[in-house]
């Protein structure tokens, strides 16, 4: 599921060999990815790999648009997605709407903040940042400008009310593996993490997994773009203990205490935050 990016299309030509109208599958396959990679890879200056491209067209009215799921070897883990067009005719060329690396960018970031906090609580986890996504009026910012956590932490705090959201973390972690920090040490050191390193307002997930669901999530996670981990996941997370809250633009304090972190850790069910 795509949740935004910049809406200027960018052309990126590649060659044909044979038109794809008259090729297999595997062929219009290996080409497409060739040419995201290929791209990724002129315009970042490192290596990336497609895992994964479909083409839904589930309406006569469809575009034909590819949702592409890549990962950059420097950061294998973590997939982003990107998508495209692809006009099926001879001399076509690959049309990208919006690559989604900048947001991986910054949602690495976030992950990062987070993780200096979830590393003292369990030995074992996986952090999954999202970010609201690039807004259409910052399309004349730079990527290596609109890349850095605090100008666009600074755009966001500029948005509207509903556009002020940095984004989403979602932390899964292995509950045999964790570290003996109290509840109140580790409500404490997220709330932290937020007060002094977000610099706004973002929502936040703990999931509190055995080992076999622990590993499982791992497994889906480092192959699916966030948003598209498919029901099997939601199968492994249901009715796993987790706690979930927002700290808001200029709070000090997450939006649900310390005695619903308690709760929702013995597995107690929570109240969606309004």
């Amino acid at each position: 599921m795509k949740r935004g990016g910049y809406k200027s299309v960018l052309l990126v030509s590649f060659f044909l060999i044979i038109m794809l109208g008259g090729c297999g599958m595997d062929t219009k396959k290996e080409v497409i990815t060739k040419a995201i990679e290929s791209y990724l890879q002129e315009k970042y200056g490192e290596e990336f790999e497609v895992l994964s491209w479909n083409q839904p067209k589930l309406l006569p009215s469809d575009n034909g648009a590819i949702y592409a799921t890549c990962i950059a070897k420097s950061d294998p883990k973590h997939p982003f997605e990107g998508s495209y067009f692809y006009p099926e005719e001879k001399n076509a060329k690959i049309e990208v709407i919006d690559d989604g690396y900048a947001e991986r960018l910054l949602a690495k970031q976030m992950e990062s903040k987070v993780e200096k906090a979830v590393s003292l609580v369990a030995e074992n986890y996986y952090i999954q940042g999202q970010i609201r996504g690039i807004m259409e009026e910052w399309q004349g910012i730079s990527i290596e400008e609109i890349s850095k956590w605090e100008n666009y932490a600074a755009l966001r705090n500029q948005s509207e009310p509903d556009y002020k959201t940095l984004g989403t973390i979602w932390v899964y972690l292995d509950a045999t593996t964790m570290t003996g920090t109290t509840d109140e040490e580790e409500y404490k050191m997220y709330e932290e993490v937020f007060q002094k390193e977000m610099g706004g307002q973002a929502l936040f997930y703990v999931y509190y997994l055995d080992k076999k669901n622990f590993q499982q999530a791992e497994k889906i996670l480092e192959v699916r773009a966030p948003g598209d981990e498919g029901s099997s996941f939601e199968e492994i997370i249901e009715n796993q203990p987790y706690f979930g809250t927002i700290m808001r633009s200029n709070s000090k304090t997450f939006d649900d205490s310390l005695e619903v972190f308690k709760a929702a850790k013995r597995g107690e069910e929570q109240e969606i935050f309004q």
